[in-house]
């Protein structure tokens, strides 16, 4: 990801005799660089795949599953990848329109500047 900071230049203006010799400061914009932190999710995601995989390792029993008139037997190790499954699609899913709406206020951002 790219910010964008805002710093002061000094520059030093050609001033004739009867004028100030200050020097006057002008903003300018930088760019700097900022990680994204997939390292430290992957290391996260590794870690809580490892303990997803010995829970379900050790949790092979079948059980029942009743939920609004409908039953099914299904093995334990099923049911916890499958809620697992569903609970990744679903954080990328807001992670997604998360990621849009930073995208279009950043785009929106830059445009301001650039109309400056």
């Amino acid at each position: 990801m790219i910010n964008y900071e805002r710093t002061e230049s000094a520059t030093t203006p050609a001033h004739s005799p009867g004028e100030s010799s200050e020097t006057t400061r002008e903003p300018t914009w930088e760019r700097s660089f900022v990680g994204t932190g997939l390292f430290w999710g992957l290391i996260v995601g590794v870690i809580l795949a490892l303990v997803v995989i010995i829970l379900a390792a050790q949790n092979t029993g079948t059980i029942t599953v009743s939920f609004l008139g409908w039953s099914f037997s299904a093995p334990l190790i099923a049911l916890i990848l499958g809620g697992l499954l569903v609970g990744v699609v679903v954080a990328e899913l807001f992670g997604l329109v998360y990621r849009k709406r930073r995208r279009r206020t950043l785009k929106e951002r830059d445009e301001l500047r650039r109309l400056r």
